[in-house]
C-alpha cells in the first residue's frame, strides 16, 4: 500500500475537481480487485454476444483460486490471506441495445418519450435474465451463459468463507438505459448481480450520489461511472467517454473536452445515458437488418441456413458494418452458384438497403451525429439513391474501415488518461483500466518521479469477453472465444518489504469443436 493511501483524509492532496474515492476502510486489510469488461449479455434475439457457459465456469474458479492463494507460495500464511474482493464489471454488462425488440415495435432506444419505451427495455431485461441469471433449463438447445448465475454462485462460496465481497457494476455505452428505467435496473440488481435494497449499503449508495450528483436516497442506485481506490493505485472507467459517436454532447460538455468529471456531474453524467450515435448504428441499422433478414428469408431456399448462421454472428466482428459486407458477399456467391438461390441474395439486398435507408431516415441519427460523422451521412445519403449493389458494397467496406477498432492506443492519448494526469498521480493513482473497444490493449508510461520513488504508470484495456470472428492468415473465417480479466493485490497487512502490490491480466481463448460447427 503507498503511503498516500496510509494518510488520512486531512492529510491527503486535494481531490481533482468532481473526483470522488472509493469507500475503502481505514484499517489495513488484503483486498484483490478483479475487472472484466464488455460481457454483453444480450436476449439474443439477433444473436448471443457473451461467452459460453464453459467460459465463465473457468473464469470465476480462477477468481476463487486467486482469493485462496493471492501469493507466490504454495501454503500461504493467514497474513497473506485476502479479507476482500471486489468485483468491477467495467461497463457493457447487459446489453439493451442489440435486440430485435426495438425493430419489432418500431420504437427505438432514443425514442425515450414514447410510453412503449420501458415496457420494451423491461422485456428485453426478462429474457436477459432468462438466459444469464438462471441455472441451465434441462432444454440446452436455446441460447445460455450462465454469467450471473455462475458469478452468485462463486460469490456466495466466497462469502461463507469470510471473505466481504463488493460487486461494483459500471455503466457502459449499452447498458445506460438502467440509468433511467428504475425498473430495469432493479431487476438488474436483484436478478443478475442478487442484490436486494437491504443488501446495498448506505456507503455505496452516497459514493454513487456523491459521483453523479443522483439522490442518496435511491434504494437501487444508477450505476456509477467509474472507480477510483488509491489503495489499488487504479482509475477504472468503461472508456465510452473517449468515443465521440458513443458519448453524447450537451450544453456543458463535448467528446473534445475530454475527462470533466465535474462538468459531469452538474449534468447528472447526462453524457452518458442520453442516447448516442452507436445507439441508431446498432440498433437502427444492424438489429432491425438482422431481425428484417430473418423474418422475409425463406428457408427452403438453397444456402438459408448458412445466411442465418451468418446473421447471428454479425456482431462478433469488429467493426459490426464488416459483418454486413460478408453476408452480402456469401449470398451473392450463393446466388452464383446456384440459380435457386438468387431469391436469397435478392431478400439480403432488399432487407439490407432498407435497412439503411430507415437509419438514414431518423432523426436521432443526424442529431447524435458529429463533425466528419455528419459529413460522412450526407455522403452515405446521396450514394443510396443509385440502388447498385457494387455501390453498397463498397460504402460497406469503406465505413468498416473508418470504423476499425484501434490496435493500440497513441502516446497522446495515453498520456491524456485521467489516472495519468497530475493531480490523480498525486493521489497515487497509477493504473487506468478501460474496456470498451473490445480490443485487449496495455502500456507502460514514466513521468517525473514522484517523492515516494515509483515511477512506473499503466494502462490496461480489458477488451471483450465473448465470441469473435476472426480472418484466417489463408483465406477464411474462424470463431474462437476471447476474454481478459485484471487482478490487483493491495495487501495491506504484510510488511512494505514484501510483494504487498501487484497485479496481472489473465487473457483467455478458446477453440472448440462446437464453435466450428456454425
Amino acid at each position: 500500500m503507498s503511503d498516500i493511501s496510509n494518510m488520512n483524509a486531512e492529510a491527503r492532496p486535494a481531490l481533482p475537481p468532481g473526483l470522488v474515492l472509493w469507500p475503502a476502510g481505514t484499517a489495513p486489510s488484503n483486498r484483490l480487485c478483479v475487472l472484466i469488461s464488455d460481457i454483453h449479455c444480450t436476449d439474443c434475439t439477433v444473436g448471443n454476444q457473451t461467452a459460453s457457459e464453459t467460459d465463465w465456469q473457468l473464469f470465476f474458479e480462477q477468481m476463487e483460486f486467486a482469493v485462496c492463494n493471492p501469493g507466490d507460495k504454495a501454503h500461504p500464511s493467514s497474513a497473506h490471506r485476502v479479507d476482500e474482493l471486489m468485483l468491477i464489471l467495467n461497463g457493457d454488462i447487459v446489453d439493451l441495445i442489440r435486440s430485435s425488440k426495438w425493430a419489432q415495435a418500431g420504437v427505438y432506444p432514443w425514442q425515450r418519450d414514447d410510453p412503449r419505451f420501458g415496457e420494451i427495455v423491461l422485456d428485453i431485461m426478462r429474457d436477459i435474465v432468462r438466459i444469464h441469471a438462471h441455472k441451465r433449463p434441462k432444454d440446452s438447445s436455446q441460447p445460455y451463459s450462465g454469467f450471473f448465475y455462475w458469478m452468485r454462485k462463486s460469490l456466495a462460496i466466497l462469502h461463507r468463507s469470510g471473505v466481504r465481497v463488493s460487486i461494483i457494476p459500471i455503466v457502459g455505452n449499452h447498458d445506460k438505459e438502467l440509468q433511467v428505467v428504475p425498473d430495469a435496473r432493479q431487476m438488474f440488481y436483484e436478478e443478475c448481480l442478487g442484490l436486494t435494497a437491504l443488501d446495498i449499503p448506505d456507503s455505496y449508495r452516497r459514493w454513487v450520489a456523491a459521483q453523479l450528483g443522483t439522490s442518496p436516497d435511491e434504494l437501487y442506485p444508477s450505476l456509477p461511472f467509474y472507480v477510483a481506490d488509491i489503495g489499488m493505485r487504479l482509475l477504472a472507467t468503461h472508456g465510452q467517454w473517449r468515443d465521440a459517436d458513443n458519448s453524447r454532447a450537451t450544453s456543458g460538455w463535448r467528446p473534445g473536452m475530454g475527462w470533466t468529471p465535474d462538468v459531469w456531474r452538474k449534468e447528472s453524467y447526462r453524457a452518458f445515458s442520453d442516447p448516442c450515435f452507436g445507439d441508431t448504428v446498432a440498433a437502427g441499422m444492424l438489429s432491425h437488418f438482422i431481425w428484417c433478414t430473418e423474418q422475409r428469408i425463406d428457408p427452403s431456399i438453397p444456402g438459408a441456413p448458412r445466411v442465418c448462421n451468418l446473421l447471428d454472428e454479425m456482431d462478433l466482428y469488429r467493426p459490426s458494418i464488416a459483418a454486413v459486407v460478408r453476408l452480402l458477399s456469401e449470398s451473392r456467391r450463393l446466388a452464383r452458384r446456384d440459380p435457386k438461390a438468387k431469391g436469397l441474395h435478392a431478400q439480403v439486398l432488399q432487407c439490407f438497403r432498407e435497412s439503411l435507408v430507415g437509419w438514414l431516415a431518423q432523426k436521432a441519427t443526424w442529431d447524435s451525429a458529429m463533425g466528419t460523422t455528419k459529413m460522412g451521412l450526407y455522403v452515405l445519403w446521396l450514394l443510396t439513391k443509385p440502388k447498385w449493389y457494387w455501390l453498397d458494397i463498397s460504402l460497406m467496406r469503406l465505413m468498416a474501415k473508418v470504423q476499425e477498432p484501434e490496435s493500440n492506443i497513441t502516446d497522446k492519448d495515453l498520456l491524456g488518461l485521467p489516472a495519468f494526469g497530475d493531480g490523480y498521480r498525486e493521489l497515487g493513482l497509477r493504473l487506468h483500466v478501460e474496456g470498451h473497444t473490445h480490443v485487449a490493449l496495455e502500456a507502460d508510461v514514466q513521468f517525473q518521479s514522484l517523492p515516494d520513488g515509483r515511477n512506473n504508470y499503466t494502462y490496461v484495456n480489458l477488451g471483450a469477453w465473448r465470441d469473435a470472428i476472426l480472418r484466417k492468415r489463408s483465406r477464411g473465417f474462424r470463431r474462437r472465444g476471447i476474454g481478459r480479466a485484471l487482478f490487483v493485490f493491495d495487501l495491506a497487512r504484510l510488511p512494505a518489504s514484501e510483494d504487498a502490490y501487484r497485479f496481472y491480466a489473465r487473457d483467455m481463448i478458446c477453440w472448440s469443436d462446437r464453435l466450428d460447427s456454425w
